[in-house]
């Protein structure tokens, strides 16, 4: 009877069960009806969720009968909706996203409930461009986000956020799955789910001290539960091509300018050549003669060189894990003609696992293995340089060994003359880099949808093997090496972060509020090991070992240095009925590095969403309209600790006369400084408004950003030694603002413009009593931009001989017609230091990008450009003359020179660029500082997908076939490869083209 009891109750109890949940299916499109792939499709209020496959369609279990269920997907309007045993969902598309989750410091939250400008860029909008590094493919992405791109395969980009804020180190950090990184040249592009570009002090301060440049996180691709294994492949291969190809004068061009200047002198420079490699000299008239030799050194240094990449990658989970896993080959070569490349191997993993109710833990890696070939980019500045008079190879130059280069000295050149085929073949240098990052993390939940502690441990491996060698040559006396060289270098850095991490989340009524606490420990580690050596065997590289070389010429070095760190963090935020919001955030830093060892960084937001006002209510064309304002302060610890040096000197200065006798004396001088971080404050006012039903979206931003106790090298008094000090103050200030417009035409038609603009006022406010220091190649003025060109303003060419008598500047320093004239400042007559002022500097004022596309049915289309106007570049190249007066000349120097009286106002004579009052490193002038301004086509990219693709019996669901040009087109003025100078100064010599980027690229979903 009892055993019946109980099963009877036992039934009961199922068919109860059974009436109280169901399973719920169904299927999430989009306004066209395509399906929409990877829409998260969760029980409001449970953790029970599913993602749509690539049909769309998506299961649950278990609903409890009344429930209710969201539907998310990014770039649409969250839905909810009332679970039915069969949905059909279609979602509206969301210009304005702000459901959408961002990535905060030690954190997220959702776009609506942001105090402060944070910019999201998903992975799939990076995918498209093909680069070796994340950060390149975000050019035009951010408005207030600079990136300066690079040839050099393998190399990085130059980022700057929002100016530049220091003399010494501008670069953002990079946070990626909580480990502090420099660079994120290692990650594969397509291993990022997204980055949040934290760029003003109130988001970044929850990093502290190390967050005054600006801070990128990085999420790297997880799995998603409840989701069978999705396998994707994703690559593409490629051409790169050079493009603006700078012109140079031929031979017969070289010929003209350099007799015109003076015959007599540069004449037999051309009889040397034209005996030696043939031509003819007949002609009394040179401009006629002809030449036998006439080498391109542009075209014979340049080649088309390969990009290729693939991606493999699964991801599912069940209903309590999900995982991912990875892998990706990357290889690009260099366009230099020579052995120069780059090649990547990435493998990637993610587990999250709930265990319990109350505990969910998770583990993730990427390891990367990367070898980097190194060009000689002197080459570059020695193929400007070279005339065509002398070719690459010269089988009667008997001497030369192991290869008959073709020797300068065989017409007449001597010294500072190269053959720029020669160095970049005579030069191996390369790097192998591994890299491992780990991250485990425990999330507690301690009371359930409210408090919530993790804790997670980073860890960061990374180990640099390079070496250069130089092997025996010989060309020439003056272009020759008696013996090998080898020099090699292992760099290991080890670096761990611990977090840990409350986190309390609570509403009342209209009432919401949430607070973090956390604490950081940290450690980072860098050790280096060096040595050379001469006369190490050539051949193998199996051969390039220290030991291999003579003793005595055998050396080497070990230096390192280790940090310890721990920080105290704390975020308050509050809202009122989803209309007033509040931030709070502050940062207690400790440091092993400096003598002051804490630093303290607070930080606070307000937001107030207008549209929510019941008088907003009636203007129905704004969908939303939010009004932020925030402060904060920020660290940078990307600054030695100390500075300083200690000397005993003899002779004349420190010696003394006592009676006739002269005592020798010592003079001992000591200089040392404590440094400490530089420090940022900034405001920011800014707004978001969404309006015509969420179609136009539009984000601007003013910010102030002043560093305060900015490091720089100021010289000492009587010493012409130099010592670095928290002395300057820098302002960057300026504008941010980013439009969309997303609309729709008929059912198959989407499409979209865009629009990132980024005003920049960069000035040094304080060099703590100084007005100017000179830093080498620039100058850092009070009052004027950061690392500033400074010299002699060009104001026209002495047109006659009139003109110079007139003028006692050109009289007394023997100018000749075709010379430059110079701006006398101050008006005395004579031209000295006084007449100096600043000619431009390399920061620009402003960049721009427009950006469109469309997707008609299968079809898809992206075009973006991008471009900068404001900026200088110091044409170094051309201003090397000063050291060679028989250097080439670019064509434009020959077409537009100065030929008579009146010819041209603005362009010297042949024979002016052979004076040292037109060309003189002591004389910077005007007519080398060029505009760095360009427009460029960025990347236009075609795309056709295929859905349910049936091979034979097999249904492919999803493949995407795409065609990408990759900076196609740029535009400008400066005669150079490039206006981007990977030179953080801006001085355009021995830079690595940029080049134009072609590929085919297919995206296949099985």
């Amino acid at each position: 009877m009892k055993r019946l009891l109980l099963s009877l109750l036992a039934a009961m109890t199922m068919q109860l069960s059974w009436a109280q949940s169901q399973t719920v299916r169904g299927t999430v499109v989009d306004m066209s009806g395509f399906p929409v792939i990877g829409a998260t499709v969760q029980v409001t209020g449970s953790k029970n969720a599913a993602i749509t496959d690539p049909d769309g369609n998506f299961t649950l279990f278990n609903v409890p009968s009344g429930s209710n269920v969201s539907i998310s997907y990014i770039g649409m309007k969250t839905q909810t909706v009332r679970a039915t045993n069969t949905m059909n969902i279609r979602l509206e598309d969301d210009a304005k996203m702000l459901d959408e989750v961002v990535t905060i410091g030690y954190g997220t939250a959702k776009a609506k409930d942001l105090t402060s400008p944070i910019a999201v860029v998903r992975g799939e909008e990076l995918v498209s461009v093909p680069s070796t590094s994340p950060m390149t493919a975000m050019q035009g992405k951010v408005a207030g986000v600079n990136v300066v791109s690079t040839g050099t395969p393998g190399s990085g980009p130059i980022v700057r956020i929002r100016g530049n804020g220091s003399f010494s180190n501008s670069n953002p950090l990079y946070v990626v799955d909580g480990m502090f990184y420099d660079n994120i040249n290692f990650l594969n592009t397509g291993d990022i789910k997204d980055m949040s570009v934290l760029k003003d002090a109130s988001a970044a301060a929850i990093y502290g001290v190390r967050a005054a440049n600006g801070v990128v996180i990085i999420i790297t691709r997880k799995g998603t539960r409840n989701q069978s294994a999705q396998i994707s492949y994703d690559g593409y291969v490629g051409v790169q091509k050079a493009t603006n190809v700078l012109k140079m004068a031929n031979s017969n061009q070289y010929g003209q300018m350099l007799m015109e200047a003076d015959y007599d002198t540069y004449s037999p420079y051309f009889k040397n050549s034209i005996d030696r490699f043939g031509g003819s000299y007949a002609d009394t008239d040179f401009h006629n003669w002809t030449y036998g030799s006439d080498t391109d050194w542009y075209n014979e240094l340049l080649r088309e060189a390969l990009i290729t990449n693939h991606a493999l990658s699964i991801s599912g989970g069940s209903q309590k894990s999900s995982y991912s896993v990875g892998m990706n080959y990357l290889y690009q070569n260099g366009i230099m003609d020579v052995d120069n490349s780059y090649k990547r191997l990435n493998f990637r993993g993610a587990l999250d696992y709930e265990a319990t109710d109350r505990l969910k833990v998770g583990f993730n890696m990427v390891y990367s293995k990367a070898n980097q070939v190194n060009p000689n980019n002197a080459a570059w500045q020695q193929a400007f340089n070279a005339p065509g008079i002398y070719p690459i190879y010269d089988p009667n130059n008997s001497d030369a060994t192991p290869i008959k280069y073709a020797a300068p000295s065989s017409v007449g050149y001597t010294n500072n003359f190269y053959n720029p085929i020669a160095t970049a073949n005579y030069f191996n240098s390369k790097n192998k880099t591994d890299q491992l990052l780990t991250n485990f993390y425990a999330d507690f939940e301690l009371l359930p949808e409210k408090l919530h502690l993790k804790t997670s441990v980073s860890y960061d491996h990374s180990a640099i093997e390079g070496f250069t060698y130089i092997p025996k040559y010989y060309i020439s006396a003056q272009l020759q090496k008696a013996a090998s060289s080898l020099s090699k270098s292992t760099t290991t850095y080890n670096n761990y972060i611990w977090d840990n991490t409350l986190n309390y989340n609570d509403a009342f009524g209209k009432h919401n509020f949430g607070a973090m606490a956390g604490y950081s420990m940290r450690q980072e580690s860098y050790r280096i090991l060096t040595g050379s050596a001469d006369n190490v065997p050539d051949g193998k590289e199996e051969y390039y070992y220290i030991g291999q070389g003579d003793e005595k010429s055998r050396k080497a070095g070990d230096n390192g240095s280790t940090y310890r760190g721990i920080s105290y963090f704390a975020r308050l935020n509050y809202n009122y009925a989803n209309k007033y919001y509040l931030m709070f955030t502050f940062r207690a830093d400790g440091s092993s590095k400096y003598q002051e060892h804490w630093g303290y960084f607070p930080s606070v937001g307000a937001s107030w969403v207008v549209s929510e006002e019941p008088f907003m209510k009636s203007v129905k064309a704004i969908d939303y309209l939010k009004l932020r304002a925030s402060w904060g302060k920020l660290g940078n610890d990307h600054v030695a600790a100390s500075d300083g040096f200690a000397s005993i000197a003899t002779g004349n200065g420190a010696s003394g006369v006592y009676g006739n006798t002269t005592i020798a004396g010592y003079q001992n001088t000591s200089y040392f400084s404590w440094l400490k971080w530089e420090l940022v404050d900034e405001i920011n006012i800014g707004f978001n408004l969404g309006l015509f039903n969420s179609r136009l979206s539009l984000d601007a931003d003013y910010f102030h950003r002043m560093t305060r106790d900015a490091v720089i090298s100021t010289s000492l008094p009587f010493d012409n030694k130099t010592l670095a000090g928290n002395y300057g103050k820098i302002l960057n200030q300026g504008f941010d603002v980013s439009a969309t417009w997303v609309d729709r035409v008929g059912k198959d038609f989407k499409y979209h413009v865009g629009t990132n603009l980024s005003f920049l006022r960069n000035e040094v406010k304080s060099l703590s009593g100084a007005t100017m220091v000179n830093n080498g190649k620039v100058y850092n003025i009070v009052g004027k931009e950061m690392n500033s060109f400074y010299g002699y303003k060009v104001i026209g060419i002495y047109q006659n001989e009139a003109q110079i008598k007139a003028d006692p500047i050109a009289v007394a320093n023997g100018c000749q017609p075709g010379d430059f004239i110079y701006e006398d400042l101050n008006h005395n007559g004579k031209l000295d230091g006084e007449d100096r002022q600043t000619l431009g500097s390399y920061l620009p004022n402003f960049t721009y990008n427009v950006n469109l596309g469309f997707e008609y049915r299968n079809f898809d289309f992206e075009l973006s450009t991008y471009g900068q106007a404001g900026a200088q570049i110091y044409n170094r190249k051309r201003a090397l003359r000063y050291a060679q007066s028989t250097y080439n000349f670019d064509l434009d120097q020959f077409e537009n020179r100065w030929t008579g009286e009146g010819s041209t106002n603005s362009n010297p004579s042949a024979k002016a660029l052979t004076r040292g009052w037109n060309v003189s490193d002591q004389r910077v002038n005007s007519y080398f500082v060029e505009s760095a301004d360009f427009f460029r086509i960025q990347n236009v990219t075609l795309g056709y997908s295929f859905k349910k693709l049936r091979l034979g019996s097999y249904t492919l669901p999803s493949m995407r076939l795409s065609l990408t040009a990759n900076r196609p087109l740029t535009l400008f003025s400066a005669h150079t490869f490039t206006p981007e100078i990977s030179d953080a100064d801006g001085w355009d010599t021995n830079v690595y083209p940029l080049t134009a980027t072609y590929t085919f690229g297919i995206q296949i979903n099985f």
